[in-house]
């Protein structure tokens, strides 16, 4: 009987293995390239759309102006409803009661806020609630998230800029560790030191979106005077079946809950007024965006946004009022700006995240 020698049996050996290898590896580019996901979007765009303002301060804390008066202004710019959140500082007397005076909807609301830097100076707004839980130092945010939700509330992390720019910010470990249960984040705040089509708030979104916390964005004006430049540079605008006359408190808190709107936003009232978002659709794996204007629609994923360095979306397409995208399982959640520039200004609109789910 005659045997291979041991080089015949090496190289043999050797060219299995190899194969082998090579087929686990295309097994594996094969599995990844169609793995099974879906896309879970929180968009029922419905007949109409309604603004809503979330972040508003009165005489009853560091305010102007009367809660009848707030009321009335954001009626008179085609608001369906506003949250009143004066500060709970011990000198301030906020308070839950309706101011009256208005044709539209009152939510009541605080912006928490206490004096003690020791894990509680980050500012938090509470949205539907029914008392004010005052709270200070360690463990403060949390009893007041944990209070909120048992009243059917929701709550926000406050105007998160980075504590180089302001003490009040939130950091990246307070984003992430101090609180848990939030509902969302301010992506713009008209009244704080950001440059809202910048990388400082949306990247304590994304921060949170990619360690696996699931959250909305909202836009606010954070108004306490000036009413000429202060009113109308940030808010929510809701879907919805109801028409502006049977529009309900409690519409508009489900529409919040399920993050069944877009945020807007612009730097001041001088800019041009925000685009809308008119649908944002899913087939499939495929993501449809239609705006109100010609605008820049970008998609930000896991891949690509603005807490990673590098690119801030993974795709952009420039003046077009209808943009598709069509996600990988590795996006772990797809969100959308546009970007509407008119006269060197720009403004901007934000979608809530559409997550990819196994």
């Amino acid at each position: 009987m005659t045997f291979p020698n041991w080089k015949q049996t090496i190289a043999v050996l050797s060219f299995c293995a190899v194969f082998a290898l090579a087929a686990l590896w295309a097994l594996a580019d094969a599995d990844v390239s169609t793995r099974q996901f879906t896309l879970n979007s929180p968009y029922d765009f419905g007949e109409y759309q309604h603004k809503v303002q979330l972040h508003t301060h009165t005489t009853n804390s560091d305010g102007d102006h009367a809660g009848e008066w707030v009321m009335q202004a954001y009626e008179e710019l085609g608001y369906a409803a506003v949250a009143i959140t004066d500060h709970d500082y011990t000198r301030f007397s906020a308070t839950l009661e309706d101011p009256g005076g208005h044709n539209i909807i009152f939510i009541p609301g605080v912006e928490y806020s206490g004096n003690d830097r020791e894990r509680s100076w980050n500012h938090l707004l509470g949205i539907n609630i029914s008392t004010i839980h005052h709270a200070d130092g360690t463990g403060a945010r949390q009893a007041q998230i944990d209070q909120a939700a048992r009243e059917g509330g929701l709550t926000y992390l406050c105007h998160p800029y980075s504590e180089n720019v302001h003490r009040r910010g939130w950091n990246e470990e307070d984003v992430l560790e101090l609180v848990s249960g939030y509902t969302g984040i301010e992506i713009h705040n008209g009244g704080s030191y950001h440059e809202p089509g910048g990388r400082d708030y949306p990247y304590k979104v994304d921060l949170a979106l990619m360690s696996g916390i699931r959250v909305w964005v909202i836009s606010v004006d954070d108004f306490h005077r000036n009413p000429e430049t202060a009113l109308h540079r940030g808010c929510v605008v809701i879907n919805s079946n109801r028409d502006g006359r049977s529009l309900r408190r409690e519409d508009v808190v489900a529409a919040l809950a399920s993050g069944n709107y877009f945020a807007a936003g612009r730097l001041d009232t001088a800019h041009p007024e925000p685009p809308r978002f008119t649908n944002i659709t899913v087939d499939g794996h495929t993501i449809t965006v239609k705006t109100d204007k010609e605008t820049d629609i970008e998609f930000i994923t896991s891949r690509a946004n603005y807490y990673l360095e590098g690119a801030n979306h993974v795709q952009k397409t420039e003046g077009v009022t209808t943009a598709q995208y069509t996600a990988t399982h590795e996006d772990g959640f797809v969100r959308i700006k546009a970007s509407y520039t008119e006269g060197g200004s720009t403004s901007y609109a934000w979608s809530n995240p559409i997550f990819i789910e196994d």
